[in-house]
Formats: structure tokens, sequence, C-alpha cells
């Protein structure tokens, strides 16, 4: 066995006992006679859909790509619709060709993810100073300081004490939690959508952050309802530069939606039949630069907003919508 090189994934959807699998396989210079999905406990379906015509792969592969994609429902045990697998592609002299990790490889060349990988990349080029992470509490043992360049110091705030947590303070009051503390960088995930007042943390962070210092900002673009009561917005690739802008005292260097979905409703009607064709994304993301402090404030306390205190018992955001 091998491993197979060109390959892709382009939708795995698990709806209760069935997966939507669609994507392609090509090994150069070999033909594929049939591809298997193998899940965990050996579980394996037989893709009966091999062989569609794909004029782009072929453009992309070469000659003998011209018939390589895929694209059917599985019908599977519930346990096993949603679960990680792979693909094994059987060539005509019994050899097997091994995809590993189809999850991974779905996520790959996803812009929210590689957004992320940017920001990563603007950090390594900042020769000193703090980076701020806000939200940085390890709810599902998910944290992010390992990723940070070790030159640069690491400063993790959150709402409420725990694991990874530095400084315990609302972020809507960074510049009264931080005093005069300057930050080359700040980031947050899953976060944003948890403001009462994203606009006033946007200017928080504008008071506490050092000339030309980056912001990555990663949120969702559509999501169910989590930590509620505390969940207040959603943020499509559009929304970053009516928070980050020239008023503000940023400039947007990069705005991207990711992690595709698909929406539909739970009560099919004539203006809802065709939803889940709409395009929808779980992630979206913002890297910005400030450019200049801003002379605007939003004097509005959080208790005017809510009476609400955060919840301590929370649903937590699904790994998917995370960096590790």
């Amino acid at each position: 066995m091998s491993f197979l090189t060109y390959w892709k994934i382009d939708e795995c959807s698990a709806y209760y006992d069935r997966l939507q699998l669609s994507g392609w396989c090509h090994v150069p210079g070999e033909k594929i006679v049939s591809v298997d999905a193998r899940f965990r406990d050996g579980y394996v379906c037989r893709l009966q859909s091999f062989g569609i015509a794909s004029p782009d792969v072929d453009a992309y592969c070469g000659p003998g790509a011209a018939h390589v994609r895929f694209s059917e429902w599985l019908s599977l045990p519930t346990d096993v619709a949603g679960t990680p697998f792979e693909l094994l592609c059987w060539l005509e002299d019994g050899r097997c060709v091994i995809g590993q990790d189809a999850l991974t490889n779905a996520a790959w060349g996803d812009a929210y993810y590689q957004s992320w990988e940017n920001f990563i990349v603007h950090l390594g080029n900042i020769p000193s100073g703090a980076v701020l992470e806000i939200g940085s509490r390890a709810r599902s043992a998910i944290t992010r300081s390992h990723r940070i360049p070790k030159h640069l110091e690491y400063v993790g705030l959150d709402i409420m004490a725990g694991p990874n947590v530095d400084i315990v303070g609302d972020a809507h009051e960074l510049s009264r939690v931080l005093g005069e503390r300057r930050f080359v960088a700040a980031f947050s995930t899953s976060v944003f959508e948890h403001l009462a007042m994203p606009w006033k943390v946007v200017l928080e962070l504008n008071r506490i952050l050092a000339p030309g210092a980056l912001v990555y900002t990663a949120s969702h673009q559509t999501f169910p309802l989590h930590e509620i009561p505390w969940d207040f917005f959603r943020f499509s690739q559009y929304s970053w530069r009516a928070l980050f802008n020239a008023d503000t005292g940023y400039e947007v260097l990069e705005a991207v939606v990711g992690e595709p979905a698909r929406v539909h409703a739970r009560r099919t009607s004539d203006v809802t039949r065709d939803l889940y064709h709409s395009p929808a994304w779980l992630g979206s993301a913002c890297l910005a630069r400030k450019t200049s402090d801003t002379a605007l404030s939003w004097p509005v306390s959080l208790a005017t907003v809510t009476q609400q205190t955060y919840p301590t018992a929370t649903l937590s955001t699904p790994p998917t919508t995370n960096r590790t």
C-alpha cells in the first residue's frame, strides 16, 4: 500500500444516517478501478459514482484524470456518519493507494483556515513585543499560545479565570484593564460573536495597540446559537470593514469566509425550498493593521446593554472552527 498524492474531498456533509460525499482522486500513470470510503471500526462503503467526468482535474493533473470525480449519498449507521474516514483507491493490479485523514484534506485550501496561517507568518516578521489573545481560556482544552513565535511574549485575556488566562477582564474595557501597555498584535477566535458591542472593542483595541500592530479576528458568518444568552452577532466578509476602517484607525489586509456550509429550514416553503443552494460559511476572518490612533469613543457600559452574566456552563464551539 502507498499514500495517495492527488486527491481532494470537496464535500463530506453528514445528515443523520447519510453522508453527502464528493471529490476526486487520481494516481498518475495508473488506472483506479474502484474507490472505497473506510470509516472507523473498519466500516467500508464502495463509491458507485467514481468515474464522473472531471475536465478541471484533467487540466490540473494531466492525462489520465479526465474521469476521476465522485459525488453521491452514502447510507451509514448514525454513529459513523460524520466521523473520520479515508479513501481506498484500488488499482488494476490489485494494489491499494490510500488517501488518509479525509476530514483534514477537505479543509485544505480553505481561506478561513489559511487566514490564521497568514497571521502567524506576519507575526514571525515582528522583531519583538507582546501579543494579546482575547478569549484565551482553554475551553474544550483548545489553546493557541503555542503557535505564537517564541521571540514574542504571549498574554492571554479572558472574561473568566481559567487555564491559559493571564489577565481576567472585559474586552469592552481593554484600555482600563491593560492601562498604557502597547501590544504589537492581538487576536481572537470565536469571540466577536459573543461581544455585546464589538465596535467598542475595536476602539479599545486601538488604544492598547502600538502603531502598525496587527489584529486577527475570526468569528462566524453562519452558526447556531451557542453560549446563550451571550450570543449577539454574525459576520460576513463584508462586515469587517465596517469595524476596521480609517476612522477607527485601521486598514484591512484580508477579509475572508470559509468552512462552507448549507442552511435548510425545518419547515420548507416556497421561500426556503432552495435555501440550501445559497452560499453559507461557518467561518469569517479578518486581518487588519493599526494605521493611526482614533478620536472615536463609545461611552456605553456593558451593564446598559445586558444584565446577563457570562454563562459558566456553556455549549462549546466545535473544534472544526478553531485552530490548533
